[in-house]
């Protein structure tokens, strides 16, 4: 899986996420795309189709190939409403592939295809096993003792009671070493990212495919050295603290003679980590303080991401506050975390409705988890460079306690000279993003 989780990157054309309205029926995905995958194991792959009429609508079941398992909702859909379809791809044997199936629904006399294109480099030794049949509800998944131990790298002595963060696509742990410097838990087979830390010293991430063979990691800190800097004589040591606190601004006052044009296109987390009272809830109450205070010359955009990147609310003029509020609410979360992709349809709709000599920028909401990267993320830090450069800021509001997806977040914010905003409680959704907005839109 881990070339499944790099290279499902944000360079991947975005036409292939967008939605697909097919007689009465959106889909939010009809295309999968899975270039050069090793250690292949397959997953449950999700499409919502929302019914945009006003009549119910049936899915219809079909018999598919053996290696297509597919799982449509139990009752029809409902208008304005959105069902569930899931999917199971479970490829034959290595290669490229080029495959699809027909999607029938009761509106339409023609299907919607569903395509999946990419190429198996290898299969997971206990594949066969591990993936996932609606046929066999009752088929255990394959488990085993995923073993971590940390060590002094100079002494290679156990480091007890070393902090651990174990990230497994959109999902995330945290646990604590033992005395003797080692953790074990029940896992299954995938790609995971481990996070290493303990006082005094450097923090560690590793990377690793786990299965029941190739089950421990051993990570080596090492110690953090001591410098101590003299300043020399009649020298002026200036400390700049990055992203610093930002001033109190008062909130009845957001005139146009006083602040910049506001396009703010919010990328919103949507998958099931965001599910928390320390998140969606969170944020929510953020976006709805900010929206009463907008005006009509700022611009909202609201884009959500889980397994795709979908616009729920297009550039919409800030005075509508109601609507734009009502979107907002019906917010909800599901999927998993793939908000590289999402990015290049964010930078689309920051340029479609760009203010000239006005304040632009993309605001990405999340707790952190943020795949779709790895081995391209060089590459995402350069686009954001290179776009903020162009008057296009990127700026993050940070949820929960991902503390190994909030060091990528921040570095995001800081190559997207954006600000950084950590949202702990309900104060916070109150003050921090309508403080960072305007403060960023002051007119000199």
């Amino acid at each position: 899986m881990k070339n499944f989780l790099c290279l499902l990157s944000f360079f991947i054309s975005v036409n292939l996420f967008a939605q697909e309205i097919h007689d009465g029926l959106s889909f939010s995905v009809t295309e999968f795309n899975f270039p050069k995958t090793e250690n292949w194991v397959s997953h449950v792959d999700t499409i919502e189709a929302t019914n945009t009429t006003n009549q119910k609508i049936f899915l219809l079941k079909q018999k598919y190939s053996r290696e297509f398992e597919v799982r449509f909702p139990a009752s029809a859909i409902e208008p304005s409403k959105t069902g569930i379809i899931e999917v199971v791809y479970n490829p034959s044997q290595k290669g490229k592939f080029n495959a699809s199936i027909p999607i029938y629904h009761s509106a339409s006399q023609t299907p919607v295809n569903i395509i999946y294109k990419g190429e198996v480099l290898s299969f997971d030794e206990f594949a066969d096993v591990a993936c996932p049949s609606f046929s066999k509800p009752n088929l255990k998944p394959v488990e085993f003792d995923l073993e971590i131990s940390v060590i002094d790298s100079a002494t290679e002595k156990p480091v007890a009671n070393s902090f651990l963060e174990i990230t497994k696509g959109e999902f995330f742990t945290q646990h604590q070493t033992d005395e003797n410097g080692n953790f074990k838990k029940k896992s299954d087979i995938g790609f995971y990212i481990v996070l290493a830390e303990h006082p005094g010293y450097k923090s560690k991430t590793a990377e690793k495919h786990f299965n029941p063979k190739n089950h421990k990691l051993t990570i080596a800190l090492s110690p953090v050295e001591k410098k101590i800097i003299i300043p020399k004589k009649d020298s002026i040591v200036i400390s700049k603290k990055d992203l610093a606190p930002l001033p109190t601004i008062s909130k009845t006052d957001f005139s146009l003679a006083d602040y910049k044009k506001n396009n703010i296109v919010f990328l919103i987390d949507k998958s099931s980590s965001m599910n928390k009272s320390d998140c969606m809830p969170l944020l929510q109450s953020a976006m709805i303080h900010l929206a009463k205070m907008t005006r009509a010359e700022d611009r909202i955009t609201i884009i959500t991401y889980a397994n795709e990147a979908k616009i729920v609310l297009p550039g919409t003029s800030g005075n509508e506050h109601e609507k734009i509020i009502n979107v907002i609410q019906q917010l909800k979360c599901g999927g998993k975390t793939e908000g590289g992709k999402a990015i290049q349809t964010a930078y689309k709709n920051a340029e479609e409705n760009f203010i000239k000599g006005g304040m632009n920028q993309i605001i990405i909401a999340t707790d952190g988890g943020f795949n779709g990267l790895s081995e391209n993320e060089e590459e995402l830090m350069k686009l954001v460079s290179e776009k903020s450069k162009q008057e296009i800021k990127l700026s993050v509001l940070a949820f929960g306690q991902n503390r190994y997806g909030k060091a990528m977040i921040l570095r995001l914010a800081k190559q997207g000279e954006g600000f950084y905003e950590f949202i702990a409680d309900e104060n916070d959704a109150h003050e921090k993003l309508t403080d960072t907005v305007k403060f960023q839109s002051k007119i000199k």
